[in-house]
């Protein structure tokens, strides 16, 4: 896989706190891909083959700092992402937040972050490149395909180049309308703006609401030969994906699972495996820096 710049890791960069960039950059940011901060304990950094402990970066109201300046001094709008746990930044990096809630009707409301995973996001140009021949039928058309594995694998590096791929096509199949229904931002890294990340010239992104929601809007509104997306998470999802593949589109997404035993233990799951709504599911497995993706009707290939 080639990474083209970390343009994720820039923005993130150019946001945060002084004295943590300074901190972050003196220790190294190849093949960086956490950052987390802990209230009174050292800043960790984790990297694909190492960890690193900043021991010399226990700063009092350091998570909270950079959490407001992360949201560009707006937390305020950003609450309803904080009441799911998390914010993402512009260009895809997303950052989950552990701390304390309130009680809020019937969700709690966030009230005071102690914790901050940062979570780099990387784009990788060919990260979908062998898994292309199961998103391709030998017509060109697109087929559906579920990706499972636990998080923190690599699934949404490549559904961003998988939707890449489709949206600009090959001397094989031609260039498909791609529709990325992006709740957290994460996929085309935009946070309600043009694309940061590369999703493809042909592609339309709907950030900012819940994936069900804008993966109806997309049908409705775009017209997409294919649908892609991230963590199908609920059964409110699985109705919205089944409804897209009752209307003939291609629908390719990923879901949190490490096993087809794991996946069948959630309802949402085994009802879309059950009904036939994907012709490919796949487990990504990650060693190293290498992903491995294995099908339950072909062999393994390496990514």
């Amino acid at each position: 896989m080639k990474e083209i710049g970390n343009r994720p890791l820039t923005e993130l960069m150019r946001l945060m706190p002084g004295i943590l960039r300074r901190a972050v950059e003196n220790a190294g940011t190849d093949l960086l891909e956490e950052i987390r901060i802990r209230e009174g304990r050292p800043v960790q950094l984790l990297y694909s083959d190492k960890e690193k402990m900043l021991t010399g970066l226990i700063e009092e109201g350091l998570c909270a700092r950079t959490l407001e300046a992360l949201s560009e001094h707006a937390l305020f709008v950003r609450e309803k992402e904080l009441e799911e746990g998390f914010l993402t930044v512009r260009g895809g990096c997303r950052v989950g937040v552990a701390g304390h809630y309130v009680p809020n009707n019937a969700k709690s409301r966030f009230a005071e972050a102690t914790s901050c995973n940062i979570r780099i996001a990387r784009e990788h140009k060919g990260a979908a490149d062998n898994l292309m021949s199961y998103l391709i039928h030998g017509s060109g058309r697109p087929k559906s395909v579920l990706i499972l594995s636990a998080p923190g694998r690599g699934k949404t590096t490549i559904l961003r180049d998988a939707a890449r791929q489709l949206s600009d096509g090959s001397k094989i199949y031609r260039g498909l309308k791609v529709a990325i229904a992006d709740e957290r931002c994460e996929l085309a890294g935009g946070s309600g703006n043009t694309p940061v990340l590369d999703v493809g010239q042909r592609t339309d992104v709907m950030d900012g609401c819940k994936k069900a929601e804008a993966m109806e809007r997309l049908i409705r509104s775009m017209s997409p030969d294919v649908i892609v997306t991230d963590e199908l998470g609920n059964m409110e999802d699985a109705q919205a994906a089944l409804y897209a593949s009752a209307c003939g589109i291609a629908l390719v997404a990923s879901a949190h699972a490490g096993s087809m035993e794991e996946a069948m233990r959630k309802p949402y799951l085994q009802l879309l495996i059950g009904n036939g709504c994907f012709q490919e599911v796949l487990f990504l497995q990650r060693f190293g820096n290498r992903l491995v993706l294995n099908s339950v009707k072909r062999d393994a290939v390496h990514v």
